[in-house]
Parts: structure tokens; sequence; C-alpha cells
């Protein structure tokens, strides 16, 4: 469990809306405090449990949700179809826990990101009540039965702070979209519908993206400094004829709230990406910065850089990337710490680098972080080191196994240093060969020349050859030519540079696949 803020089990409930969870047995009502959401280990240990939100996947049993109750778990989340629902929430009921059941249709990993993200937004550490946020959420509900229609309140980076979840109000798929990943998709129509909101001066309408329905939105500043935005959904029916008037009132209660939480949240990633880069570099008291993670110092680390292929990212970007990537190893019970450094996305990681499991939910999150930032993402894993004293040699290999991920010599969107060994070889050398000009140069300059006086293709038939290992009816039937003239080729391309040469074979070899890699697009 971190040491982050609670909040009842009524703003748990109310924030996330009947849409995601049902209460099915509350037996101290609604104010217990509920903490961060754990998904349920049946083979680990109930212990470190107090507060949880326990996330129980298949079919439990009335003796799971009491050993949950003992344990001190706040709430058990099942699916409809786990079984016997009465039975459950009387077991529930006598454990003193309360049992919520969860739509089917919602993901275990969505519900996980939802509850964690709801906590980190309404009960930030330092302000367990979590009033000031947990109003945005009444806030939302408050407008969207004044106006009408759903309402969602987001800030600058168009992360959804708040959704109102007023019964019988239709959303689209957009704003369910951005409800379940807590931001915006990405849709070529983002920068200038949210640009458009931010330069006017009251409520206006955007009706893109066009398939889906349109919205009244309305910025909300503080000292003329735009803090975020308020959309109002209009579905079948219209918005109510005072719409604009109601979210200019909102836009102003919402005003401190959303300065008090940016001003917190930045405070605290600043601090978080300080001290963890403080840790990648070994510059302090490192065992102590490991510790503050939730780490052992003297357990084997593991890091991981995450970086859009392209080589170019944003700040935003980059910290939605991060915390995706908390979300996810936390759901898997990994313990890990993330942050930005340097601007690139950075986990550290109590996980062997060679563990599949490590390798299959990084490549997760990258799918995630491509489709709601765009582009391909990439993830190098370093070498595990034995201890957080060591985690600098880890940081700079997962730095390398990123750059060569990006690189012309890697296909895969996750890799680990070692096995991209070869890769990182090539991409220095190509770095290094090509300032000189030394790729076109002799010996396969030389072949080129005669190509190109005499028409021939012998560079084609060389590297159909070194292609195919140096094996001539492999590299033949790649050409759609009989062994033979492949074989009379390579005489006449060994009349042009000594072909029976080891340096001159490897030296051509390496000129062939170099040329051939794609150039590196600009930074």
């Amino acid at each position: 469990m971190t040491a982050r803020g609670r909040i009842t089990l009524g703003v748990l409930i109310d924030s996330l809306g009947p849409d995601v969870v049902q209460p099915l047995a509350l037996p101290h009502g609604r104010r217990p405090l509920a903490g961060a959401p754990v998904i349920y280990d049946p083979e680990g240990p109930m212990s470190g449990l107090d507060g949880a939100v326990l996330l129980v996947t298949g079919r439990p049993s009335a003796e799971t949700v009491a050993r949950a109750g003992e344990s001190g778990v706040a709430a058990v989340v099942v699916k409809p179809a786990a079984g016997d629902l009465d039975v459950l929430a009387a077991a529930a009921r006598a454990a003193g826990t309360a049992l919520l059941a969860a739509q089917p249709e919602l993901s275990w990993g969505q519900l996980y990101t939802l509850v964690d993200a709801l906590l980190a937004v309404v009960a930030p550490a330092g302000d367990p009540g979590g009033a000031r946020a947990g109003d945005l959420f009444a806030l939302a509900n408050e407008v969207a039965i004044r106006v009408g229609g759903a309402v969602a309140i987001e800030d600058v980076a168009m992360r959804v702070l708040a959704y109102s979840t007023v019964e019988g109000q239709r959303i689209d798929e957009l704003r369910r979209e951005g409800i379940l990943g807590r931001r915006v998709p990405e849709h070529p129509t983002n920068a200038e519908e949210y640009a458009a909101v931010m330069r006017a001066d009251g409520a206006i309408w955007s009706y893109e993206p066009r398939e889906y329905y349109p919205r009244l939105a309305i910025a909300v500043r503080a000292r003329g400094e735009a803090l975020g935005t308020i959309w109002a959904v209009q579905a079948e029916e219209p918005l109510a004829a005072d719409a604009a008037e109601v979210l200019a009132e909102a836009a102003a209660a919402a005003a401190p709230h959303l300065a008090r939480i940016n001003l917190a949240a930045d405070e605290a990633r600043r601090r978080r990406d300080e001290c963890l880069g403080w840790l990648l570099r070994g510059i302090g008291a490192v065992d102590e910065l490991a510790t503050s993670f939730g780490l052992a110092a003297d357990e084997p680390l593991t890091v991981v850089s995450l970086g859009p292929a392209d080589g170019s990212a944003d700040a935003f970007a980059s910290s939605h990337a991060a915390d995706l990537l908390r979300t996810t190893y936390l759901a898997y019970r990994i313990r890990a710490a993330t942050g930005v450094v340097d601007g690139r996305a950075h986990a550290v990681v109590a996980a062997e680098a060679c563990t599949p499991l490590l390798r299959r939910i990084t490549a997760d999150t990258l799918v995630q972080v491509g489709e709601r930032l765009g582009g391909g993402w990439r993830a190098g894993i370093g070498r595990t080191v034995p201890s957080a004293a060591a985690l600098q040699a880890s940081a700079r290999q997962a730095g390398e196994a990123l750059r060569a991920l990006c690189g012309p010599f890697a296909d895969e969107p996750v890799g680990t240093h070692e096995e991209l060994s070869a890769a990182l070889f090539l991409t220095d050398l190509e770095v290094a060969l090509r300032s000189k000009g030394a790729l076109r140069g002799e010996p396969l300059a030389l072949i080129a020349a005669h190509d190109a006086r005499h028409g021939t293709r012998f560079v084609h038939s060389l590297s159909a050859w070194v292609g195919a290992h140096y094996d001539v009816p492999r590299a033949a039937e790649l050409l759609s030519v009989h062994p033979n003239t492949l074989r009379y080729r390579l005489r006449r391309i060994s009349e042009i540079v000594p072909l029976d040469d080891t340096d001159t074979r490897l030296v051509l070899a390496l000129q062939l696949r170099l040329n051939d890699a794609p150039k590196p697009a600009a930074s």
C-alpha cells in the first residue's frame, strides 16, 4: 500500500458511477475510507491490505471475502458472473467489508486504472479527506443536472480530473474512452478544438470530431492563467437554454480547485522526478532514495526507459507514459519507481530483466501509450543490477537499448540491452563511418563503379550472397539465376576486389548492411 490519501466509499462509488460499479453490500455505510486498488493474488498472502480496494478476478468464494475482511480490506470488487452474489454479499456483511460489482464489459486493468487515477486526483497525499477534488465530481454532477448533458472537467494536459455520473445521461465513445483512460483520446482535431476553447472568452460549441456528439466547452482560468476546461455533451436532447451561463459559473467555481490540484500535482511530480534522477545517477543516499520509492536497497533492480520511435517527446507525453507504466506495474504487484528524467519516461523495477512478464506488460503499456498519445513508442530494458547502488549502469544500458530500438537495426518495440548488443554495435559503427564517408568508400565503391560503367549488377548479386551467409545455391535461388551464373559473377567480382580475403569480405558485409539501413529521421 502506498502512502497516498484515501477517500470514502461513498465518494468512490459516486465518482466511478453506476456504469462502472454497483454496491452489493455496505455493512458500515458509505463513510469508511478506501485506499489503493490491489489485484487479488490467490497464491499470495493477505497482508498489507488495510483499506485496499481488492479486485478479485475469477470466481471468488465466501471464504475469500471473509479473509479480505479480516485483513482490513475496505471493499471487495467482483464481476456479476463471479458466482452467487447473494452468498458473497452475506459473507461481506459478516466480514464487515463492502462488496461492489463491476460492469462485465470493463476489464480489470481499466478498473484498476480508474480507481488509482481517482485516488491520485481526489485524495492526494496530504489531503486525506479529498474534499478539494472531491468537490469537482460534485460540481460536475451539479452542472450536468442543470445543463442536461454529461460533463467532464479536464486539466490543460487533457487529463480527465472529474466527470458526472447522472443516471440516464448518454455519452459517446470518445467520452467513455476519456473516462476509462483518464485522458482525452488522441485525435487530429484535438489541438485546434482545444486552442479555440482556450482563446474564447466564454463557452463555445465544438463539433469535432464529427462522428461524436457536439460539446459545449469553456476554459477554466485564474488571473488569466489557463488551468483546464469544462465540457458538456449534447446528446439527443438539446442542452438547457442557459447552458453557457451555467458553464461560466462552473468555470469560476472550479478555478481554485484546479489551481490547488495543479500546484500539488506539479510539485509532487517535480519532486518525484528529481529523486528518481538522483537514484538513476547514483547521487546522494541512494539506499534511502530507493526505500522512499518502496524498493529495497539490496534487492535486484532493473531500469526501463521509454520514448517515441522518432526520438521526440514532450513533457506531457513522457509524464503520461510514466504514469501508465506505474499503474500497469502496480496492477501486477510489481514494485516500481517511475518518473521523467532527461525528458524520458523511466522506471526502476523490482524484477529481473529477463522476466517474460516484465517484457509483456511493458509492451502492453507501449500499446496504450501509442493509442492515447499517438506514434510508435519503444522501451529499452537495462541489465539487472544487484542493488540500488549499481542502478547507474542499468540506467545507462536502458538508454542505450532505447537508442538501438529507435534506430534502423532493431524491429521490436521492447528489447533488453543484452539482446540488442549487435544492433548497438551497428548503430555506433554507422554513425562513426557515415561522418567519414567510409560507408560508400572502397572496397564497395570499386564494385559500384564497375556496375555504373558496364551496366552490371554485381553489388546486387554480392548483397544476396552475403545475405544468404555465403551459400551460393541459396543466394542464386533468391536472385532467380543458376548457381553457376552466380559463381561466375563472384569470380568477376574477385577480379575487382580480393573476395577471398577474410577482412575484405567483412568490410563488404558491413558496408552493404549499413548502406541498406534506413537513414535516421532528423530530431
